[in-house]
């Protein structure tokens, strides 16, 4: 996500550690977050996870591929499993556009207007 011409993206090496993003200059290659010599000086601030729902029935989940090798598969299958397992639940299956570390400003604007309870992010498999 984009703000002040940063954007945020995961940081995979963080999270035992509680930070859970990091802050790259909006025109950095995405991969950079895994460059030590492209990393961000001054302190990073701890970023949460979103808090997890109570239950799923009744509500709408946004599956998201990645683009990455067979998460466009995953999420066929983890759609299947939610229509045999949990039909009260509304999965909508999403590209996003991109790489797994780039924004896409339109999906979350998609998933905020439409209501989206929840989302999963996949990067296949």
């Amino acid at each position: 996500m984009e703000q002040n011409g940063k954007l945020t993206v995961l940081d995979p090496h963080g999270q035992p550690t509680g930070i859970f993003g990091r802050r790259l200059e909006a025109h950095s290659n995405p991969r950079a977050i895994l460059d030590p010599f492209e990393q961000p000086s001054g302190e990073l601030k701890p970023m949460s996870m979103a808090p997890r729902l109570a239950a799923l029935n009744g509500k709408t989940v946004y599956l998201v591929e990645t683009g990455f090798a067979g998460s466009f598969e995953f999420m066929q299958e983890l759609q299947n499993w939610f229509s045999r397992n949990m039909p009260t639940v509304k999965t909508v299956l999403r590209h996003k556009r991109g790489t797994m570390f780039t924004d896409d400003p339109e999906l979350w604007a998609e998933m905020k207007s439409s209501g989206a309870d929840a989302a999963i992010l996949g990067v296949g498999g």
